[in-house]
Parts: C-alpha cells; sequence; structure tokens
C-alpha cells in the first residue's frame, strides 16, 4: 500500500536536476574579478546573500528534515526516505502499523517506498549542490561545504543502490550517465580532498567562522567542518576495505594524519527559524499512534548487556521493562496499542542525528585491529564506548566495559509467533573476552551499532559490509525468493521513473551492478538480494 502521508514528486529526477538554468544566477559572478584563493569582505558578504540558502537546503536534506506545510511534509519523506529502509533493516526501528507490508517486510514492488531516497537526494540537495557548483570559481568555499555536503548525501544513495550518476552531475547534460560504485567512491575521495584543502586554506586565513546564519549543524564553525569531513573520509575509506585495500589503506592513512582530526560530538542538525517537526517523534507518536515502535534486535541488545544507554534511548514499558518489535512482525490494529512498547525517547524539538561522535573511535579501532595493533585497538575501542556514554549522559562507562555477558534471545511481549528463539551472539563488552581479530571486530560493529542510533542507514551499512552486528531476522520475507533471510536485504531497487525518462543509463547501470557483485549467486540485477560493490563479506 501507499502510505498516506506521502507527497508526490514531478518525475523525471536526475533529468530535472541537471536541466536546471543557472544563467540568471550566475551572470554576475562571472563577470567579477576576484581571487577565488583569497577570501574578502566583498565576497563573504556576496556569498552570505547568493549561496547561503543553497547551503541550507543541503543540510535540510541529509536527512529529510524540512517542513513547509501540507506539500511538503518532512515527517513523512523522512519514514519512507530513512524510517522504512535503513532504519528498518538495522532494526533500529519496525514498523507496527498494520498496513505496513513493503519494505518491512521486503516486498519492493512499491516503487513508492523504494524510490523515496534516490528521487530525494537529487531533487532536493544535489539540485542545491548544482547551484553552488557553477559558482565554484567565484564562491569556493561555499562550493567546498557543497561538496562535502554532496558526499554526506551521495554516499547514502550509492550505498543503498550500488551504482548511481556522481561524475557526470554538473555537465549540462540532460540524461545522466551512472558511474560504477568503485568509481562513485574514487570521485567522493577526490571532493572530499579539494572541499578540505579549500577549507584549510579559508582557516588559515584567519577566517573560523563561514555562513554562520545558514548553518543549523556547525553555526559555521570552519574546524568543526574540517573535522565532519575529515571523519566521512574515515567512514567511506573503512566502507571499501574488504572491496579494495589498497585504496583503504592508502585513504585512512589519509584521515589519521590529517590535521583536520575527527569529530568528537554528535553531529546534529539543529532547529532553526520558521517550521520544525522531529520526525521520529511524530512516527512514533503521532502518525496512526504511531507507525513504528523501537526495534528488537537493539533493544536485545542493550538488555543484554544492561546497558545504561537504553534509558536515555527508550522509555520503559508499563511492567518496567524494555521491549522492541521485530522487523516484519505480524501484526492486527490492536498489536501497537500494548502498553508494553517501548517508545524512542525523544521530543518534537530535539535535533536530527546525522553521525555519532563516537564512530571515529571505533573507526580507528577497526583500523588498528586491521593493523595488527591490538593494543591501539581496545583504547580506541574502550574510548569510543566511553565517548558514547558522555553524549548519552549515561553515566560512567567503566562498570560496562567489564560485562561477559552475551546476547540472548528475543520474546515478543505480546504476539509469541514473533519472537526469535536463538541466542543473537556471545559476544561480551569486555575486550578480553575475544581473542580472534573476528571477535574483536564484533564488539567494534556491536558498540559502534549501539552509539549510533537512531541513523539507521549507515548502521544498515555497516551490518551488510561486516555482518556485525548480529541482527534479527525478519519474521517475514516477501520477497519472493529475491532475497535470502539468512543475508537479509542487501539493496533498493532502482526508481521507475529512473526507467522511464533515463532507461538506457539505469540499465547501463543494473548491468555495472551486476558486473560489481561478487558472488555468482547474487548476479540476479536490480532486486534487494544484489550485493553492491563494496559488499565483500
Amino acid at each position: 500500500m501507499e502510505d498516506k502521508h506521502m507527497k508526490k514528486i514531478i518525475l523525471p529526477i536526475v533529468s530535472i536536476v541537471l536541466s536546471l538554468s543557472l544563467v540568471s544566477c550566475v551572470k554576475d559572478f562571472a563577470e567579477r574579478n576576484t581571487n577565488p584563493e583569497q577570501a574578502n569582505e566583498e565576497m563573504l558578504e556576496h556569498d552570505n546573500l547568493r549561496t547561503g540558502s543553497y547551503i541550507a537546503q543541503m543540510m535540510a536534506n541529509v536527512l529529510p528534515s524540512y517542513q513547509r506545510g501540507e506539500n511538503e511534509y518532512g515527517s513523512a519523506s523522512y519514514q519512507v526516505v530513512q524510517g522504512l529502509t535503513g532504519n528498518i533493516f538495522a532494526n533500529y526501528e519496525a514498523a507496527s502499523n498494520a498496513g505496513f507490508h513493503q519494505t518491512n517486510e521486503y516486498n519492493l514492488i512499491s516503487d513508492g517506498w523504494t524510490k523515496a531516497l534516490f528521487e530525494d537526494a537529487y531533487t532536493r540537495a544535489i539540485s542545491a549542490w548544482t547551484e553552488l557548483n557553477a559558482v565554484r570559481e567565484v564562491s569556493p568555499y561555499d562550493a567546498a561545504l557543497g561538496d562535502i555536503l554532496k558526499v554526506a548525501v551521495l554516499h547514502r544513495v550509492t550505498d543503498a543502490y550500488g551504482p548511481i550518476p556522481y561524475t557526470k552531475l554538473g555537465t549540462g547534460s540532460s540524461h545522466v550517465a551512472y558511474d560504477k560504485q568503485q568509481d562513485v567512491y574514487t570521485a567522493m575521495f577526490k571532493d572530499l580532498d579539494s572541499a578540505l584543502e579549500t577549507l584549510q586554506t579559508l582557516l588559515n586565513q584567519g577566517v573560523t567562522t563561514y555562513l554562520a546564519d545558514y548553518d543549523n549543524v556547525f553555526y559555521g564553525d570552519v574546524a568543526k567542518w574540517l573535522a565532519f569531513g575529515n571523519t566521512l573520509r574515515l567512514r567511506l575509506a573503512t566502507r571499501v576495505a574488504l572491496a579494495d585495500a589498497a585504496l583503504y589503506s592508502a585513504e585512512a592513512d589519509k584521515a589519521l594524519s590529517s590535521p583536520a582530526g575527527f569529530i568528537e560530538e554528535d553531529v546534529m542538525l539543529h532547529k532553526g527559524a520558521g517550521a520544525w517537526e522531529y520526525p521520529i517523534y511524530v512516527i512514533e507518536y503521532n502518525f496512526n499512534d504511531g507507525d513504528a515502535k523501537p526495534g528488537a534486535t537493539i533493544i536485545t541488545y542493550m538488555n543484554s548487556y544492561n546497558d545504561a544507554r537504553r534509558a536515555s534511548y527508550f522509555t520503559a514499558g508499563s511492567d518496567g521493562n524494555y521491549y522492541g518489535v521485530r522487523m516484519g512482525a505480524v501484526v492486527d490494529d490492536n498489536y501497537p496499542k500494548s502498553t508494553l512498547w517501548s517508545r524512542i525517547k525523544c521530543t518534537n524539538d530535539d535535533p536530527l542525528k546525522w553521525m555519532s561522535g563516537a564512530e571515529a573511535y571505533f573507526l580507528q579501532a577497526e583500523y588498528w585491529l586491521r593493523k595488527g595493533d591490538d593494543a591501539q585497538a581496545k583504547a580506541n575501542y574502550e574510548a569510543g564506548v566511553e565517548k558514547s556514554f558522555s553524549l548519552a549522559k549515561a553515566g560512567s562507562a567503566s562498570s560496562y566495559l567489564k560485562g561477559t555477558d552475551g546476547v540472548g534471545s528475543y520474546t515478543d511481549p505480546v504476539t509469541g509467533g514473533n519472537s526469535y528463539g536463538n541466542n543473537l551472539t556471545d559476544v561480551a563488552v569486555a575486550w578480553s573476552t575475544q581473542t580472534t581479530e573476528a571477535g574483536h571486530l564484533e564488539q567494534i560493529l556491536t558498540q559502534k551499532y549501539i552509539a549510533g542510533f537512531p541513523e539507521g542507514m549507515e548502521a544498515w551499512a555497516e551490518f551488510r559490509r561486516t555482518g556485525f552486528p548480529k541482527v534479527i531476522p525478519t519474521a517475514t520475507n516477501n520477497s519472493g525468493g529475491a532475497i535470502d533471510t539468512d543475508k537479509q536485504i542487501r539493496r533498493l531497487i532502482y526508481p521507475a521513473s529512473e526507467f522511464a525518462a533515463n532507461s538506457t543509463n539505469v540499465q547501463e547501470a543494473v548491468q555495472l551492478l551486476i558486473g560489481e557483485a561478487k558472488e555468482a549467486a547474487s548476479q540476479k540485477g536490480d532486486n534487494g538480494g544484489t550485493r553492491v560493490w563494496w559488499d565483500q563479506k
């Protein structure tokens, strides 16, 4: 069924973005005689007036957060872009609405749900980037911020679909060719290279705050944008670790040696001027009295570990315990009404989390683990847990880091048939309880998963890359055999709009996808069972 909150988007998507005319905006830029390597008062003032709105538009669409009345209903867009994809695939959440039988049950035939991430990225975020790209020579610092945001947006898209349009964006073509995912990653690293170099030039000139009036993430703090961009580099380098070891090593080394450092606070889009809704609050508390509930997997981990962050993340049920819903659970209209269910603890004014401030520690822990340095891996792993506890205001992690219990089974408190009787894993929190690289990697990824809540697209990508953390498989698989329940969903399918308006290029993209897939058995084409290039586990 089509979600009743969803609004239609005019198609075709990528064709519209690339055919946008910039002539009226660009003419006076091109006539100005400015040095693009040197910030000056005129440039800063001009950028604030001309390009700040495009930066703000991109920020508002890294994850959908816009709220401009009935025609652009941000929470509904977040629901289909994020909530009904990465959040449920990682089982941070699960649909508790009895009418939701699509992505929640691996039935990908509803184009309205599987297209949303792709279409929103290009129509809302990349359309703004196209404007910034066109004035790059006279407004290099704005373009650099735009490039970091472009990577933040489109790595989520390529991770979900595989080959996407990337290197041909901004060329003026109305029918855009797709790139292999391997080439997309190479291009993203190059974009980060140039963006970070440009912003470092700005910082070296003594400009520490830039476009603050348009920035509800870091409020114009140039050093924090550099740290965020560098953390993105390490994230993406780690993503390709199994697919291209040489590229991983080169890019990870570059990130670790960068003077930009890494971000150590939760990266959040905060409420700015004008209307705002925190989409998770609206989905969990308002839509149909709650379209979603917390996921069984994350709550099962946190229950088993007696995790103090649990009370910061969730409300307790009426019996004082914490309960989540399994992905694909069989539900009826009364199921979500039980008072036993937990809810995500939030308000309608909360900021929207893009990245955990603990992530860089876990990425470094994996780096050192792969280098064979157990001491450094352990130190970064424990620092990541401690940072996550601090950010969650959950007290000290000292006792937690000594935990030796594994993770048990899941019991649905309302409908027993949705339960999962197997213990999830014997992997405990304490580093000393594991003696192998695989065991330590599972520890790192499990704690990264807990710390990253509730940004499920990243958690889903890391599960596919590593197989960790072990998640409770969907209770209902309606993929018709396209998706293996044990391996779980590997990607989203391309939008019907692309097959209608950009047919030749998207058909070629499917062949690129098949060519990059690791296993011959998985090379089935445009479906949810085909692995993307970096998915080598």
